[in-house]
């Protein structure tokens, strides 16, 4: 079940933004909780155990590029929480019209396959990962 009290919408919640430094990259700029902060996702990542639905979550790290808040971190339990919500609107987006490209870890080996990854999303749950590579720039 859907939980819509909670579901974040693009050009509502975060616009999609292409970054300045990158033609193929985009960033995300939030419209609500925190107004004009600009986040940028790097490693999202599906862990757990395979074949164990209880095991698996979703890991991702993210900076923030840019905010009318000096004193907002990467550190911050509700800006974590928040992005955590917007990724998985971004992800449930691309699942649906069929844009998602991931990438074995271990491999380098492309998976396209959106059923596949879609029936592989359907067993994690959304965590946050602030680990080392996260920075604020």
């Amino acid at each position: 079940m859907i939980d819509l009290e909670n579901k974040l919408s693009e050009h509502i919640h975060y616009d999609i933004i292409p970054q300045s430094e990158s033609e193929d990259g985009w960033d995300v700029r939030i419209n609500e909780e925190f107004p004009e902060t600009v986040i940028r996702f790097g490693n999202v990542k599906l862990e757990g155990s395979e074949g164990e639905e209880d095991d698996g979550y979703l890991s991702f790290n993210f900076n923030i590029v840019s905010s009318p808040d000096p004193d907002l971190t990467i550190n911050d339990l509700t800006l974590q929480e928040y992005c955590g919500r917007i990724l998985n609107s971004v992800l449930e987006a691309s699942m649906s019209e069929g844009t998602v490209v991931a990438k074995d870890d271990e491999t380098g080996e492309i998976m396209t396959n959106n059923d596949e990854l879609a029936e592989e999303w359907n067993e994690y749950k959304s965590g946050t990962d602030d680990t080392k590579e996260s920075v604020n720039e």
